[in-house]
């Protein structure tokens, strides 16, 4: 058994061992410098048709690998009494692959995204961040906002909603 006048120096010196083996705090990205994500997309288009918005974008570089897209969006109520000058805060609404049927392919590399959750009189704003196949995901796209008016589209009723 130990006594107590060794027992001080041995914690002591266990203490300073294991502040000494922490890291310094400093968070860095976790993805290999040497990995490039996918680029942005800088041309996201929202339109407000019948059943709901409809987003359209092209995508950056065929050769980026892109494999899926997360579609946000931010809903602001009728006043708009969100703080204006606050940054926003989107939510993920859909995680869709480049081919899942939800996702539309357009001319070129254009592909469209229908939005069917949306109430009447709300102002919404989308972005659009797109992900190679080892997840590795571009920034936010531009920010493209919307007003629903305050009458609900014509012919909602038996149209099935987007998963979420």
């Amino acid at each position: 058994m130990m006594n107590a006048g060794r027992l001080l120096p041995v914690l002591l010196c266990c203490l300073f061992l294991l502040w000494s083996v922490q890291g310094c705090g400093k968070k860095g990205d976790p993805r290999p410098s040497n990995v490039m994500p996918p680029g942005a997309i800088a041309d996201l288009r929202a339109t407000l048709i019948e059943s709901g918005v409809y987003l359209r974008w092209s995508i950056p570089d065929a050769k980026s690998g892109i494999q899926n897209f997360k579609i946000q969006r931010n809903e602001q109520d009728k006043e708009r009494s969100s703080c204006v000058d606050c940054p926003r805060e989107f939510v993920m609404i859909a995680d869709v692959s480049v081919n899942d049927p939800l996702l539309k392919k357009e001319e070129g590399n254009g592909v469209g995204y229908l939005d069917l959750q949306v109430k009447a009189g709300y102002y919404y704003a989308y972005q659009i961040i797109a992900c190679d196949m080892r997840r590795h995901c571009s920034e936010g796209s531009n920010i493209e906002e919307i007003k629903i008016s305050a009458k609900v589209p014509q012919g909602r009723e038996g149209v099935k909603n987007t998963p979420q």
